[in-house]
Parts: C-alpha cells; sequence; structure tokens
C-alpha cells in the first residue's frame, strides 16, 4: 500500500524488517515522530506520510484506505475517536506540507498533535470506534483479543 514503511521512535525498535528513523527532537513526544516521518518523506521525495501509532493494533487496511481517501486536497486528515481530542492524530496522513507547522509548534514547545491537525485544517471522518482501541496493558490485551475473535467468527 506503502512505497516506504518505516519506525520511528525515540528508542532503537526491535526489528530489522523496516527502516528505522528516530526522533527528530529527543523527549517532545509524537510530535516529534510526525517531524521525523515527514523529514524522511521529503528526503524520498514522497507527498506525505500516514502515520500509525503502534498502540492501536485493530486498525486494518480499511481503515487506512478511508483515511487517505479523506484526505483529497487537505494537508491531514484522521478519524473522528471518542474523547479528548476528538480525533486520532496517530493515526492519521499528513501531507509534506505540515512539516512548516510541525516544526514551528516544536520550536515553540507545543506538543500537541491535535492542535497541529487544527493548524493545518485537518479533516476529520467518522469511522467505527472500536478501532482505534489503545493496548498499552495486559487487560487491553485480552480486550483487543476479543475484538478480533469476535470479528473474525
Amino acid at each position: 500500500m506503502f512505497p516506504d514503511v518505516a519506525i520511528v521512535s525515540s528508542r532503537a525498535a526491535t526489528t530489522a524488517d523496516w527502516a528505522q528513523v528516530p526522533d527528530a527532537r529527543e523527549g517532545s513526544g509524537p510530535l516529534a515522530g510526525i517531524e521525523a516521518a515527514l523529514l524522511r518523506a521529503r528526503e524520498l521525495r514522497l507527498e506525505g506520510v500516514f502515520v500509525l501509532a503502534c498502540d492501536l493494533p485493530l486498525v486494518d487496511d480499511a481503515t487506512v484506505r478511508a483515511v487517505l481517501g479523506a484526505l483529497k486536497s487537505r494537508l491531514a486528515a484522521a478519524p473522528v475517536r471518542d474523547g479528548a481530542p476528538g480525533m486520532e492524530p496517530l493515526c492519521a496522513a499528513y501531507r509534506l506540507e505540515c512539516l512548516p507547522f510541525v516544526s514551528r509548534a516544536l520550536d515553540r514547545g507545543d506538543l500537541a498533535t491535535h492542535a497541529l491537525f487544527q493548524s493545518v485544517g485537518g479533516i476529520t471522518i467518522r469511522l467505527p470506534t472500536g478501532t482505534f482501541l489503545n493496548v498499552n496493558t495486559p487487560a487491553d490485551r485480552v480486550r483487543a483479543a476479543a475484538v478480533l475473535e469476535d470479528g473474525a467468527g
């Protein structure tokens, strides 16, 4: 689906299957990861990036295609999610033109990904909310496994 896949992280990744890209600014959270991804996209002469957090294992190709389909001429697109900030900035598409906005936000110390999304006029789309179950604990893993089992049956 994508011409290039990379793991962007502030820590060394444990797989050699994909390129590993360190955060552009250590200690600056997910926004630094988005900046690093966009910098890599610029190096590779790509139009932008699709960012997917590693703790969202239920995101499938239909979700990715829906987000990309919503992008059209916008600078960013992401699904709506329950709770604050009301959208999922780490299952989102960002065009290369977002890079200056990201860099300026980081320069100011503004690390909020949702603020970036708003500043570039990102578009949100409604998708099944269960897709965005964050899996950070063993209990979350059990819930995700149950969702996958129910969907497969």
